[in-house]
């Protein structure tokens, strides 16, 4: 399809947006959070005389006011981790710093800030658990009626080796911790109305709230309408049960006025979710020649103090783990345990990114360990496009694509054979080096198997316009503006309103996350309209005592072949009788699309400075609905690749306390930092969708962090730097360098000048 401009973008650019702060009104109480001061301790005392006693204050309220039940252990797919509960304020124990132990209302956000600032909450403190590994020990017990910090341990294996094991590579590699950095933090205001409330939030999935809130507040779903207004960015995080969101809607309906909580940036950092947080230990096996034969992976994913919707990242790590290789033997040992650390979820790509950054890494050393170029090594060890459909060992079923092709695109995109030369002069010159990286990755776009999605298409006649209702929800990807292009294409008609994010005027929904709305969301709408245009032209069929296959169908208007004037528009079939589809499209498979990315970048051999100097990324969609849309969400995504590889890292210290808590020690990408970028895309349709279409909006978080690592340590490798970890700091990459020299590993007189 073609690419017009987004209709829905000049009301935001333009400052007229409404986002949940801005429907606070006067009469708006405001919810502020006391949080804990410790990572881990058991709470002797919560003071709140002062707090409940200063003028403009409400209440103050803790666990033993409200008498809430707890969230569950898993709220998503992961393992039920049923001892594993979190109690929206804290009860008892705290098991990370930032925990909500207690809440202030007032009539204004300062006063309630003022108020919390005024409860003093004493804990005894406990050792805490800051890092996966020492989790698995058990000295510490996060849940001591769990007995274990273990969540889920996970076992595959599959297949044998069949060949030579001549070249063997072991590597270490961890993805840090990172925020996602929405420009909106979470929000919620919550309205009672009699005996219904009305829950305005910044969230991805409306009717999964709907159903958490009901379920969580002992309340009848039908009393609950929940709305999404236009959401500042998600990026996964807003699909979370922020505790925050039950107990707003508790105080709402106790204290039967509005109340909102509109989270700041440091509580956006402070309190999750975050992403990430894995380590892998990966080793492959193979001959010279560059076949590999087995891989076998060893996996530590701390989710931080509760699992309920980080402990299912790990398997969909485990999933995607193989990429797209195709070896004989594959073990995968997974381990996910909690941490006195903020609660790790959704974070673009969940998951993925972590599998593909492990592989790509090791088939970097793989490549050098054999000898062999990392372009050859990768293409003798892909999955061919003959074998696709492919099951993989991990029970993945890769649906359409070419590969092969995609790396080749990447390499005549990079140039190589002309980087190299000049990779080779700059050495001999005693210039700082430029190294090349590349890495591959699929990814499991869609959700689960089973999910799919809402819609429905009715002709308003009194209007004269159609009316689309979706359960995808958007945060700034551009649904009306394709869900309209799929209406009007397939009835001919531009009067198309887009109806989503309310679940009173949207009968079921699943919501925006995974890559799904597209080949679930738009495909759903595709299959309605076109039964609205079948149940037309059978009424119109009748109404002009024709048959069906005598009709011309054409911008609104049946007509009869031979017969001019003698017509019908379709806003007419619809007066006495709604004209209406709706269905809930299950595809029943998942999408896999699939890309090449590679990275050019300069490192400064006296200060370690890693400047990126090109970007390529070679990507498989599937059908491309919009090619505008396309690329700015590969754009957005490379850019939060780029910023997990060269800037982003959640801190913490020894005893738990965060140390990046604002933007000023959390680094994220500016406009001045992105490198040109060269795409191209690849079009294999998926089958499993009426539209052909895969997931678009994670490629560049999955794809980009390797090829730049693997760029990075390609520069450095004459130096006898083996290694890196992200981010690629300055310092990091400047001590790794004197560390090389030190141990005489590498031309110590270009590297200390």
């Amino acid at each position: 399809m073609s690419s017009p401009i987004r209709p829905e973008d000049t009301r935001l650019v333009t400052g007229s947006g409404r986002y949940v702060a801005d429907l606070c009104d006067d009469e708006t109480l405001h919810c502020w959070f006391v949080r804990s001061p410790v990572a881990h301790g058991l709470i002797t005392e919560i003071d709140t005389g002062a707090a409940s006693e200063a003028t403009g204050v409400v209440g103050i309220y803790t666990a033993d006011d409200l008498e809430m039940i707890d969230i569950p252990g898993n709220t998503g797919r992961g393992p039920e981790a049923g001892e594993m509960t979190r109690p929206p304020l804290a009860r008892g124990r705290v098991r990370y710093s930032g925990e909500p132990v207690a809440a202030a209302v007032a009539e204004s956000p300062a006063v309630a800030e003022d108020a919390a600032g005024m409860v003093w909450v004493d804990v005894d403190e406990l050792p805490p658990v800051v890092d996966g590994r020492q989790a698995l020990a058990d000295e510490s017990l996060l849940f001591p009626e769990a007995g274990t910090n273990l969540v889920a341990h996970t076992t595959l294996e599959h297949g044998d080796s069949p060949g030579s094991s001549d070249v063997s590579v072991t590597i270490e590699v961890a993805n840090q911790r990172v925020a996602p950095m929405s420009i909106e933090p979470p929000a919620i205001l919550v309205r009672p109305l009699g005996q219904t409330i009305e829950v305005w939030c910044s969230h991805q999935a409306p009717h999964r709230l709907k159903a958490q809130l009901g379920r969580l507040l002992d309340l009848d779903p039908e009393s609950i309408r929940v709305i999404t207004p236009d959401v500042g960015g998600a990026f996964g995080m807003k699909g979370m049960l922020f505790p925050e969101y039950l107990v707003v809607t508790r105080l709402a309906a106790k204290l039967g006025r509005p109340v909102a909580w509109l989270a700041t940036r440091r509580e956006n950092v402070l309190t999750g979710t975050h992403g990430r947080g894995q380590v892998h230990r990966l080793t492959l096996r193979g001959s010279p020649e560059g076949h590999i034969h087995q891989m076998n992976v060893e996996i530590v994913a701390e989710v931080g103090a509760y699992p309920h919707n980080g402990s299912q990242i790990p398997m969909f790590t485990t999933f995607m783990a193989p990429g797209l290789y195709d070896f004989p033997r594959v073990t995968i040992d997974t381990r996910t345990v909690v941490t006195n650390l903020a609660p790790i979820g959704s974070y673009r790509g969940a998951g993925r990114p972590e599998a593909a950054y492990a592989i790509e890494r090791a088939m970097d050393e793989f490549a050098r360990a054999a000898g062999l170029d990392p372009f050859e090594v990768r293409r003798r060890n892909f999955i061919q496009p003959e074998r696709l459909p492919f099951r993989t060992a991990t029970g993945a079923l890769y649906d359409s694509g070419d590969y092969p092709a995609a790396l080749d695109k990447a390499y005549e995109l990079l140039d190589v054979d002309h980087l190299r030369s000049v990779q080779q002069h700059r050495r001999d010159a005693g210039l700082d080096p430029i190294g090349i990286g590349v890495a591959a990755f699929v990814e499991r776009a869609g959700g689960a198997v089973d999910s799919g999605e809402y819609a429905s298409v009715e002709i308003d006649p009194d209007r004269r316009r159609v009316l689309v209702r979706t359960g995808s929800t958007e945060q700034g990807q551009g649904h009306p503006t394709v869900w309209s292009e799929v209406v009007s294409s397939t009835l001919g008609l531009e009067a198309v309103d887009i109806i989503s994010g309310d679940t009173g005027e949207v009968a079921r929904g699943v919501g925006t996350f995974a890559s799904r709305s597209v080949q679930t969301g738009a495909s759903a709408v595709l299959r309605t309209a076109r039964e609205v245009l079948l149940e037309a032209r059978r009424r119109a069929a009748e109404s002009l005592e024709a048959a069906e296959e005598d009709l011309v169908y054409e911008s609104g208007v049946f007509s009869v072949v031979g017969s001019p004037g003698f017509e019908v528009d379709i806003f007419e079939l619809a007066t006495t009788e709604p004209l209406l589809a709706e269905e809930m499209f299950v595809p029943g498979a998942q999408t896999f699309p699939y890309g090449v990315h590679g990275a050019v970048v300069e490192v400064s051999l006296e200060t370690g400075e890693v400047t990126i100097r090109r970007i390529v990324a070679v990507d498989d969609c599937g059908v491309v609905m919009n090619q505008g849309l396309v690329q700015g969400q590969l754009q957005g995504s490379l850019i939060q690749g780029l910023g997990q590889a060269r800037l982003e890292a959640i801190r913490y210290d020894e005893s738990g306390q965060l140390q990046t808590t604002s933007f000023m020690d959390y680094l994220i990408p500016t406009a001045g930092s992105v490198p040109p970028i060269d795409s191209a895309r690849m079009e294999h349709p998926a089958p499993s969708n009426p539209l052909g279409a895969k997931g678009a909006g994670e490629a560049g978080c999955i794809g980009l962090p390797p090829a730049i690592l693997n760029a990075t340590v390609d520069a450095l490798s004459p130096y006898g730097v083996k290694d890196l970890e992200m981010p690629l700091t300055q310092d990091r990459v400047w001590l790794a360098l004197r560390r090389a020299r030190d141990e005489h590993q590498g031309p110590t007189a270009a590297v200390s000048r």
